[in-house]
């Protein structure tokens, strides 16, 4: 059965700065929300790289590859191995997407960690995105996170997606609004609520007119 969540009700419940709730799993990724508000100590992460998604509010991110300054509906990845820190005057939701454990290290498939001065921090705006798409329902890959991609599009009428769900799919409203049927339930979500149809599910995926989505799913289901 799927499960409506709402980014705006899971980051009322955390009344402390840097609080942290994981309130979702997608695969081997962990969704949680964290409460941005003040500054965090340099640190660095070797295991996992770390994507940080502004809901609400606005967060600086500095790190070893430069600086970004992260506003609602723009993310940037961390690569692990990147000595950063995170801060804001005042409250910021953010979702935080990170690998639940050490994932398995092949020889070639992945680097075990990013050089400091490599590259710059990208900063990504999913809005922006959605509105570049010159087609409905054509998802564009706007950031990877170890073996998951974070992809946008937007349409209105039935989605055509892959049934039973090949892998986990996080499904998030970033506009209008959506609704995700099953055998045992039907969620209609607004902007701001997501759902995780889970691996195996055969489902329906419906959207009203100016709705765009994101959804996290494991790399190599669309392109």
């Amino acid at each position: 059965m799927l499960r409506k969540l709402n980014v705006s009700q899971a980051a009322a419940k955390l009344d402390q700065p840097f609080s942290m709730a994981n309130v979702a799993r997608v695969g081997d990724i962990i969704v949680s929300i964290y409460i941005c508000q003040g500054m965090l100590k340099w640190h660095k992460h070797l295991d996992n790289d770390e994507l940080f998604w502004v809901y609400e509010g606005t967060i600086l991110l500095e790190s070893e590859w430069g600086e970004v300054r992260l506003r609602p509906g723009e993310l940037a990845v961390v690569p692990k191995g990147v000595e950063h820190r995170s801060s804001s005057r005042l409250r910021a939701s953010v979702l935080l997407l990170r690998c639940g454990f050490i994932p398995e290290r092949k020889n070639g498939r992945r680097r075990l960690y990013a050089l400091a001065g490599e590259a710059r921090l990208k900063r990504t705006s999913l809005h922006d995105a959605v509105r570049a798409l010159p087609r409905p329902f054509q998802f564009q890959t706007v950031a990877r996170i170890e073996d998951a991609v974070v992809q946008a599009a937007w349409g209105e009428g039935t989605w055509p997606v892959e049934i039973p769900a090949p892998h986990d799919l996080l499904l998030f409203v970033l506009e209008g609004t959506a609704t995700a049927r099953t055998s045992q339930s039907m969620l209609h979500l607004h902007p701001g609520d997501f759902t995780v149809v889970p691996q195996g599910t055969v489902y329906q995926l419906s959207t009203t007119k100016g709705a765009a989505l994101v959804w996290v799913t494991r790399e190599g289901v669309r392109a």
